[in-house]
């Protein structure tokens, strides 16, 4: 995983493409505890403050790494060594879960 690229863009500068092998997703849905029922991203921090902000926070930025690396594992496992186009979501769910999902196209490129 050290010299897997991963980019948000269409192309990867320096490298060229040499096979699409195809896109691919990963998601992780996790649950938070709320006495409410939650309408959107925001209302998840309404009345959060400080400590319990940053818990959250830092809950949420952990589900992303992994998810990335479960996303890479699985680019890999299709033989690529890197993915582009790729978009991260934060989505919630209607009963006050979160979803971070990724998606991006598996590719082989080469060094120019």
């Amino acid at each position: 995983m050290k010299d897997f690229i991963i980019a948000t863009t269409p192309t990867l500068e320096g490298y060229r493409i040499v096979k699409y092998i195809d896109v691919i997703f990963e998601e992780n849905i996790f649950g938070i505890s709320l006495n409410t029922s939650v309408q959107s991203f925001n209302d998840i921090f309404k009345g959060f403050s400080g400590e319990r902000y940053d818990a959250m926070s830092d809950r949420i930025e952990e589900v992303k790494i992994e998810v990335k690396k479960r996303f890479i594992r699985k680019a890999i496992r299709h033989g690529a060594n890197a993915l582009i186009g790729v978009d991260i979501e934060t989505t919630t769910t209607q009963n006050g879960g979160i979803t971070i999902s990724m998606s991006g196209t598996a590719v082989v490129v080469e060094k120019i």
